[in-house]
C-alpha cells in the first residue's frame, strides 16, 4: 500500500494556515488582556483597519484601553475561519463571537453584551512573517442580557485579568 507525502506546496499552505491562525488567536488575546503592543503586532504599521470607521493598527492599540477599559472583562472567541492562500497574500474570513460584561451603576445589575460577526481579512507574509494587512469588520448581530445571576464556585478559581497581569503573561 503506498503512503501518500504531502508536497512542499502542501506543507507550505498547511504552515502558512497556522501561522495565519495564530495571529487571529493572539489578536483575541491582544484585546481581552488589553495588551497594545501585542495588538499591534497583528498588523503590518501600514495596515488599514475598518471597525466601523476606518483606523490604523497605531491609533487602533492607542484607542483599547478607553474602549475596552470601559468593560469589566471581555472574551472574544475566533472560529470558522478559512483561509485561502495566494503566494504571500491570504484572504481569510473567521467568526467571532465576543462577549462584553458591562459594569451597572448602583444598585444596578451588570449587563452582558454579546456581539456576533465576522472579521475579512488580507493578510501578507513579509520578512517570513504573516501580519494582517486590510481587516474588515463585519457586524452581523448583538444581544444584551442581564446578569442576574452569577456561579457561586467562581471565586475559587484564578481569575482571568483584562489586563497584561492576567496568569498567562507569568510564565
Amino acid at each position: 500500500m503506498a503512503t501518500e507525502t504531502a508536497s512542499p506546496t502542501t506543507l507550505d499552505t498547511l504552515i502558512a494556515e497556522r501561522d495565519i491562525t495564530r495571529v487571529l488567536m493572539l489578536y483575541a488575546r491582544a484585546i481581552d488582556r488589553i495588551d497594545q503592543e501585542l495588538l499591534k503586532s497583528c498588523f503590518h504599521p501600514d495596515a488599514v483597519l475598518r471597525y466601523g470607521d476606518e483606523t490604523t493598527p497605531e491609533a487602533f492599540a492607542a484607542n483599547a484601553p478607553n474602549g475596552l477599559g470601559a468593560y469589566r472583562f471581555t472574551q472574544h472567541r475566533v472560529g470558522n475561519v478559512i483561509i485561502d492562500i495566494e503566494g504571500d497574500f491570504a484572504w481569510c474570513e473567521s467568526y467571532c463571537l465576543a462577549r462584553h460584561r458591562i459594569p451597572s451603576g448602583e444598585g444596578k445589575v451588570d449587563v452582558d453584551f454579546l456581539w456576533g460577526g465576522r472579521y475579512v481579512d488580507r493578510f501578507e507574509r513579509r520578512n517570513g512573517e504573516w501580519r494582517i494587512l486590510r481587516r474588515t469588520v463585519v457586524h452581523d448581530y448583538t444581544r444584551y442580557d442581564p446578569v442576574t445571576e452569577t456561579w457561586p464556585g467562581a471565586p475559587a478559581f484564578t481569575q482571568g485579568q483584562h489586563t497584561t497581569d492576567d496568569i498567562v503573561y507569568q510564565r
